[in-house]
């Protein structure tokens, strides 16, 4: 029989695709962990461990659980960065102590289950910023021509200022004031091009304090000045 030069056993006749299917392969794992469904994931990788196991005709090598751990864990991290958009390489590096202590089936399964668990609470925890962020943009976005400072929309959505600037960064990649400020720009933009608006009320429903303030902001972000914006979408319309 020939065997795998990582691992102890393993068959690489009928049974050489089940076994890397099942060390490499957790998408039911990363499916049940989007569902919120912890118990279900714990189950399949438990299953996944006996399974393997069974193939090795034995307890895997401390190599193959190192291996095992290693692939479920970023496994998780790229379903979630490439499925959900969302970035947990904090969770990823933080699971790296686990890969090296399981050297037993038991560990390996415990050392499993901290690295479920783990993604599981930081997954609970996007979704809590996910939720204040999408509360914090919509009031945003319906109160451009108001005061939007920091204590006025972390008051608004029940947030201290620093927890918001945190997860302004963290979830939407950018500070609360550069969205801030896109957003009013990007509301101007809209009217430049489809109102006869004066520069004054436009700036004005944008929020900003003066026209020449607006005109600054709008100059830095487009390159070019609010009235030279206009008067270019005019000319591709006509």
């Amino acid at each position: 029989m020939n065997t795998c030069t990582y691992c102890d056993g393993c068959d690489f006749n009928t049974s050489q695709q089940d076994y890397w299917e099942s060390l490499y392969n957790h998408k039911e794992i990363c499916e049940s962990l989007t569902k919120e469904n912890i118990r279900v994931a714990k189950a399949l990788f438990q299953s996944k461990v006996k399974h393997l196991s069974r193939l090795n005709d034995g307890p895997l090598s401390p190599e193959t659980n190192c291996i095992l751990l290693n692939s479920l864990n970023r496994s998780l991290y790229d379903y979630f960065l490439f499925h959900k958009k969302i970035s947990f390489a904090k969770c990823c590096y933080k699971n790296r102590v686990h890969m090296f202590k399981a050297e037993t089936t038991e560990a390996v399964l415990n050392a499993g289950f901290c690295v479920i668990d783990a993604y599981a609470a930081t997954l609970e925890a996007s979704q809590t910023g996910h939720s204040h962020i999408e509360k914090a943009c919509a009031y945003i976005q319906s109160h451009l021509s108001e005061d939007l400072s920091l204590s006025k929309v972390s008051q608004e959505v029940f947030l201290s200022k620093s927890h918001l600037c945190h997860i302004f960064k963290t979830l939407m990649g950018t500070t609360f004031c550069d969205y801030v400020r896109q957003q009013r720009v990007q509301y101007a933009r809209m009217l430049l091009a489809t109102s006869n608006k004066s520069i004054d009320d436009i700036s004005s429903a944008c929020g900003f304090h003066s026209s020449t303030y607006f005109a600054t902001v709008f100059k830095t972000e487009m390159g070019m000045s609010p009235s030279a914006f206009r008067r270019d979408f005019q000319e591709a319309a006509s």
